[in-house]
This record gives C-alpha cells, structure tokens and sequence, in this order.
C-alpha cells in the first residue's frame, strides 16, 4: 500500500470493504445450495494437517513472491507493456475461471432450467460477465466502478480459498501472510516496487490497475482485498458449521467488517505516512479476527 497524501477520506475506508461484503453474500449463496466445500487441487495438499497446512501455505508465499519478482523486474527494465500484456493475460485466466465456477455452481445449485437446457449458456454468461469485470477493472475512470469490478474477483478468489482450503491452511495463512506483508513491504520486493514505480509519478497507478485498487492517492492490493474476503466468508462459515444461527453468523461476519475498517483507518493515518506506504494486512487481519478467535475459546 502506498500513497500521495495523507489525509484520510472516506472513500479509503470504504471502498476496500466491497470485497469481503461481497464475500458475505458469496459464501451465503454457497451456503444456501450446499456447496461449502469442493476439492482442492494442485499443487496444495487437501488433508488438513498442520504439515499440510505448512506446505500449502509455503507454496502460496512463493508464488507470491515470484509474481512480485516478475512485476518488479520488467518495471525496472522499463518492461510496460510485457508487464502490462502479462498482467491483463493472468488477471484474464484469474476471472474467466473463477466467474465460472460461481456461474456453473449456481445455475446447477440453483437449477436455472433455462439456462441449464441450454448447455453453453453457462460458458457465454461467463465469458461476457468475465469480459465486463476485466474491461471495468482495467479500463474504467471511476474509481468507484474499479473498485466494484476488483473486488468481484478479489472476493471471488477469496471465497474459493475459503471453501477449497483445509482448516489448518487457513488458519496458518492468516497469520503468515501478515508477517509477509510486513517484510516484503519495509524489506523486501514490494517496498522496492513502491520506490521504482515512484518513478512514474501520477502514472504509476494506471499501471498496476488491476493489480491494485487505487483510491486517489492511495493503492491497496489485490491480495490484501483477497485475504479480507477470506477472513470474512470465513468467519460466516465457521459460525454455521458451529450451528450459529444465520442472526449470529451475519453478526459476527460484520463485527469482522468492523474490525477490518479499524485497522484500515489505524494503517492509513498512523502507519502509512511513517513512509509513504505500508502492510495493509496486519492490522485490519488482527483486529477482524477477532469474531474468529472467539469462536475458537468457546467451542475448545
């Protein structure tokens, strides 16, 4: 996360919170059909261990950080329009695939009869949905419509986390991602990602757009909106499996809401003007976990 200023508006708190409210009203569809939990495929592991949970997790630290390496190196190589090419071709793989799932899901889960009779139907609705997000993402100069298509495949992608991951995975993954933030941002690739782009002045944003939801002045990453919208579904999930009723579940998926909010305006006027950018997942993780880790001291 980086920035141009520091006053905090309220399009900052606000706009990365479309993420994990999708995410609330994702995993309450799946919820409703019965479709909490599919396969988990390769390369992680789906027994859930805590060497499982290890390994699954490693394996997601280093694709991060090969992708972060990636952007790096062709930004400094004053690579644009490979990077650009590369980025828009992932993020096309990216929604393509999780818009389908949500599609095929819900128009069997749901039995939609006139689609289902109609056996393409599901893949054109996917293509043309997929083709909007992406355009909207990349393309749109309203910051508030960006901010709608990110979070769509933000929240997808973390809802599908949430439901294809083992227990342990999860759990370990929102407390190593934190620390990772942490040293990729203030030691690692991201922090020299901020300096290098810094060299583009007011276009730096446009270039990672997609890869980031940047709020006039401020950018927030994608991953972080990904890990917000796993947390929250989550928490939601959790509560259910427990036998939470649906009151008490949306209540604590909120309070998680609440805390993701707390530590956003924590993160954005105390942390990020030390350097100009900073982790926007510690805090708000910690504090939206809360819901969660009650959770855990009542039913041990």
């Amino acid at each position: 996360m980086s920035n141009k200023e520091r006053i905090v508006k309220s399009t900052h708190l606000l706009l990365p919170l479309i993420s994990p409210i999708i995410a609330v009203m994702l995993i309450l569809s799946l919820i409703r059909i019965g479709e909490t939990q599919v396969p988990t495929g390769p390369p992680f592991q789906s027994v859930n261990t805590s060497n499982a949970g290890l390994y699954n997790v490693t394996v997601i630290i280093l694709i991060m950080v090969v992708a972060t390496y990636i952007i790096y190196r062709l930004i400094k190589r004053g690579s644009i329009k490979a990077f650009e090419t590369l980025k828009n071709v992932l993020l096309a793989i990216v929604i393509i695939s999780s818009t389908l799932f949500y599609v095929s899901t819900y128009v069997y889960g749901y039995e939609i009869k006139p689609l289902i009779e109609y056996p393409l139907s599901p893949l054109i609705l996917t293509i043309v949905i997929s083709a909007l997000i992406l355009y909207a993402a990349i393309k749109a100069r309203n910051t508030v419509v960006r901010a709608f298509a990110i979070s769509a495949y933000s929240s997808m992608a973390g809802v599908i986390f949430t439901i294809a991951l083992p227990a342990w995975t999860l759990a370990i993954l929102l407390v190593a991602l934190p620390l990772y933030d942490i040293v990729m941002v203030y030691k690692g690739l991201l922090g020299k990602l901020v300096t290098e782009l810094s060299k583009y002045g007011e276009g730096k944003y446009p270039i990672l757009r997609g890869l980031i939801l940047d709020m006039d002045g401020i950018g927030i990453g994608v991953g972080d909106l990904v890990l917000y919208a796993t947390l929250v579904s989550l928490t939601m999930l959790e509560y259910e499996n427990y036998g939470f009723t649906f009151i008490e579940g949306l209540m604590a998926s909120l309070a998680s809401l609440l805390g993701i909010l707390i530590g956003l305006y924590m993160t954005f006027r105390y942390i990020l003007p030390i350097k100009k950018y900073a982790p926007a997942l510690p805090i708000p993780i910690l504090l939206g976990s809360i819901p969660l880790l009650y959770l855990i001291t009542i039913t041990i």
